[in-house]
């Protein structure tokens, strides 16, 4: 159910233009957060954005490449001219190659790091001294079981993945209380990243506990429930939501 809990806050999420990163920024809105969406899709942002406010939510677009490091500088400078807070930031974004470990090039290993990782401690990097400045924050890297179970063929999306969640715990042994970080590792995830087809889909439920894998509103909804007062005890930590993948 929809609430109030994020009244007040001002919520930064990447990778917002589809997906899980979506379904998280219309969540966070729905709860009361003045939310920034970022994603390279400016006119994909811009629809979205356009819908909340049709709906009387506080959503705002900002077009970035998140492995930029001047992306996140100017995204931090704007927050200051507004004269906000910045209380919350979920990175999500990320990009992957489906190739053996042995063969990745260094371009695609370049990319997928920089996405999949150095954007991450980007957006933790910007976002720290307002939240520092401000009465503290919190931070949702989104993660994923590759990074615990890789595939084959998704070894540097799996390294880059298992980096997110040492960033978190890293983030909060320097910065709790002030600032709580934890990592949301998601299992399978219907979304349009997910470009198998619907069979298999059906199949790969099929052979996890919760028998068939997840809707990227259920990990909208953990994410909630990391970024508010509900887990205020939590912080260093990964929560896990893969429909029972791990003890398969």
């Amino acid at each position: 159910m929809d609430s109030s809990e994020l009244k007040g806050k001002v919520a930064v999420v990447a990778g917002a233009s589809q997906g899980i990163g979506e379904e998280i920024a219309r969540l966070f809105a729905r709860n009361g957060a003045k939310v920034i969406l970022l994603a390279r899709k400016a006119d994909r942002l811009a629809a979205i954005v356009a819908e909340l406010k049709a709906q009387g939510l506080e959503a705002f677009a900002f077009p970035m490449d998140v492995s930029v490091t001047a992306k996140w500088d100017e995204l931090a400078s704007w927050i200051k001219q507004q004269q906000w807070t910045w209380d919350i930031l979920v990175n999500n974004a990320y990009w992957r190659t489906q190739t053996p470990i042995g063969e990745v090039s260094d371009a695609d290993w370049d990319r997928t790091l920089a996405v999949s990782l150095k954007a991450y401690f980007l957006g933790a990097r910007a976002a720290i001294p307002l939240m520092l400045a401000g009465d503290g924050g919190r931070i949702v890297n989104i993660s994923s079981l590759q990074s615990r179970i890789p595939e084959p063929s998704f070894g540097a999306y799996a390294i880059a993945k298992a980096g997110i969640d040492s960033l978190s715990r890293v983030l909060a042994r320097d910065y709790s209380p002030r600032i709580r970080a934890n990592t949301l590792i998601s299992g399978a995830v219907d979304t349009p990243g997910f470009a198998e087809g619907d069979e298999v889909k059906i199949e790969l439920g099929r052979r996890l506990p919760a028998g068939r894998i997840g809707r990227a509103s259920e990990i909208a909804e953990t994410a909630l429930f990391l970024a508010s007062d509900r887990s205020s005890f939590i912080t260093g930590t990964e929560l896990v939501a893969d429909g029972g993948r791990s003890i398969t």
